[in-house]
């Protein structure tokens, strides 16, 4: 779920009626893949977006009949289009959106789930034959239509389940991941920039105060300017942190991704040439660290899209995170 979304919903003051508009199946090809949902106002303004198009157009439309009749809906959109002279998504899929609208009732069940720092489970459901949908938490030894909760957990992965009576969407929420950027030079401050964009959190690291402060990093959630040894003994990555090497010089960089090899990061880029990791490389592997280990560390950062300017390397960077987190999910 997109974060900046989540907190829109619950900031939310109803101060004109609004639908709201979640994806509970997908089948294809389709523009999002990750449940999305949107708001849709009376006055015709959304927050957030399902993917887009014609789809989202009618979805909007939907969402303002359901407004004017106060009621609920489960609407198809099919994206198998073979015309090209007609509307109608050409993607080759199919989704179903529910369309309700929001009231406070849904708005606390999302209030009562702001937790972002653990994992998050639940099921929202959409009855046929009454049109209700309902949304509850649920635990691991559940069971959905025969579907063991405990192995969707274990997989990590949200999931629609059809039974006879109803429609299921299980969604598994994990913890936001935090960039943790070592270093507030050019690139550091490029890519805390961006991160901010996509919603992910994060904290600076660098000895020089004036590379770490409010003015150059306006989002990051925490700053540090001790010294390199000092927040090396005092910093923990929990297995959810992705780290960024990107400081001035190689002696640096080389305490560092010996320091985070340790940890339980999930991603580690380092800013290098391909020569520069080499060396760092080599030097690790004298010290004992095994090509798994090696393996860990994105270096040289980023996406190869030929990148030269700062803002085009923290693209490129950003475009490998992206990519790893999207993946990442895929493969659980």
């Amino acid at each position: 779920m997109e974060k900046r979304f989540y907190q829109q919903l619950l900031d939310f003051d109803f101060s004109e009626p609004s639908a709201l508009c979640t994806v509970l199946e997908w089948k294809g090809s389709v523009p999002r893949k990750d449940y999305p949902m949107m708001l849709v106002c009376k006055s015709g303004k959304t927050i957030g977006t399902i993917g887009g198009g014609t789809m989202e157009k009618e979805a909007i439309e939907k969402a303002l009949v359901s407004l004017e009749n106060n009621q609920t809906s489960l609407d198809s959109f099919d994206f198998t289009n073979n015309d090209l002279s007609k509307d109608g998504g050409l993607c080759g899929g199919t989704v179903k959106v529910a369309v309700e609208p929001y009231t406070n009732e849904v708005q606390s069940f999302w209030a009562g789930l702001y937790e972002m720092e653990k994992e998050q489970t639940w099921l929202t459901s959409y009855h046929f034959q009454t049109k209700e949908i309902t949304r509850h938490l649920v635990e691991s030894r559940n069971e959905i239509s025969g579907v063991s909760v405990e192995k969707l957990v274990q997989d990590k992965k949200s999931k629609t389940i059809v039974e006879e009576n109803a429609i299921h969407l299980f969604r598994y929420i994990s913890p936001s991941p935090v960039l943790h950027i070592f270093g507030g030079g050019h690139v550091g401050k490029a890519v805390g920039e961006l991160a901010h964009y996509i919603d992910i959190d994060i904290t600076i690291y660098d000895d020089r105060k004036d590379f770490v402060s409010e003015e150059r990093f306006p989002f990051a959630i925490s700053r540090s300017f001790e010294p390199l040894k000092s927040y090396i003994n005092n910093t923990r990555l929990s297995s959810n942190a992705l780290a960024l090497v990107a400081t001035r010089g190689h002696h640096h960089d080389l305490k560092l991704i010996r320091w985070i090899l340790k940890t339980n990061a999930q991603w580690i880029g380092l800013v290098s040439s391909k020569r520069k990791w080499k060396m760092l490389s080599q030097g690790l592997k004298k010290e004992g660290f095994t090509l798994k280990d090696l393996e860990r560390v994105h270096a040289p950062v980023g996406l190869d899209i030929h990148a030269q300017t700062v803002p085009e390397i923290a693209v490129s960077i950003i475009g490998g995170i992206v990519e790893f987190l999207r993946t990442t999910k895929t493969k659980d």
